[in-house]
């Protein structure tokens, strides 16, 4: 196939369709998603000040979905791509993180994070560091921007023990990331999900899911987590995991049938001094646990 992008034609009649008339926050509708070529161009421009470098490997050995979106509103159509991140993306994926997350969450916004230049530096690092087990994948658009980022990590029951092990590293110094550190630990540790699912032992972590806020409200979030949920399947996983500190990403997954398994309000998470750590602001009042078995 020589066309990277077919015709709307061709994809009307496409009969490899992924997703169809889903209705992510009312304002857009998926039309279709089709499986395109791998002759596909290795580099990707893209106008908003970012530049990324998708390599022939990349493309070659990862499925590549282009979804037409009808934006309802005005009746913008978007065609993106769900590509796989690499290592050689971070720059670019750092870029979209501070842009997109950093400043919005819950937590960061909360305790003021991004004012404290080091535990901004080790939040980046953190995020950055699951790029190098080719399990997070990237919404691109045609004209090549970065629509949406998910970062993932797979749990193993055996694991939990490492685990502690490098959330004390991380939390040896008195930053404001030691706090958000501290109160994750504290999520994964009494939701317990191996306890509560005694015969799973492989699970996806979605770590972050954040879409670029032009695109937000259009089904990006979903196809980045029916990526992630295909992913899973491929690797053995018996079950997506998600911690959401936001209101907005606990409503997004209850929409795509996740179960919620714990929660936590933040006027309950205090200090030692009967403080409130996180004063967040509304409609963030707590945290959640949810799961998707499989």
């Amino acid at each position: 196939m020589e066309n990277v992008i077919p015709s709307s034609q061709s994809r009307r009649q496409s009969s490899i369709v992924v997703l169809h008339n889903f209705n992510c926050y009312s304002s857009s509708t998926v039309n279709s998603v089709t499986i395109i070529s791998e002759k596909m161009a290795s580099s990707i421009k893209i106008d908003n000040g970012f530049a990324i470098k998708l390599s022939s490997h990349q493309l070659f050995q990862k499925k590549i979905y282009y979804s037409n979106i009808m934006d309802e509103a005005n009746q913008a159509k978007f065609t993106y791509s769900i590509v796989p991140i690499t290592t050689k993306d971070k720059h670019t994926v750092a870029a979209f993180l501070r842009k997109f997350f950093f400043r919005d969450e819950p937590l960061n916004v909360a305790i003021q994070l991004l004012e404290e230049t080091d535990s901004a530096a080790k939040l980046e690092n953190y995020c950055i560091s699951y790029l190098q087990y080719g399990m997070t994948f990237m919404a691109v658009s045609q004209t090549g921007d970065i629509m949406g980022v998910i970062l993932n990590n797979i749990m193993h029951r055996d694991d939990e023990e490492e685990e502690e092990e490098e959330d004390d590293e991380t939390c040896n110094d008195n930053l404001k990331f030691k706090d958000i550190v501290v109160l994750l630990d504290k999520i994964k540790r009494e939701a317990d999900v191996f306890a509560q699912y005694k015969n799973v032992n492989r699970i996806l972590e979605i770590k972050i899911v954040t879409v670029n806020e032009a695109y937000r409200g259009q089904g990006v979030c979903k196809a980045l987590i029916d990526k992630t949920k295909e992913y899973a399947l491929e690797m053995g996983c018996q079950m997506i995991y998600v911690e959401c500190t936001s209101h907005y990403s606990a409503k997004a997954v209850e929409r795509l049938g996740f179960q919620c398994i714990y929660s936590l309000a933040y006027n309950d998470y205090v200090n030692e001094h009967g403080e409130m750590v996180f004063k967040t602001q509304s409609p963030h009042r707590g945290a959640k646990v949810f799961v998707l078995p499989l």
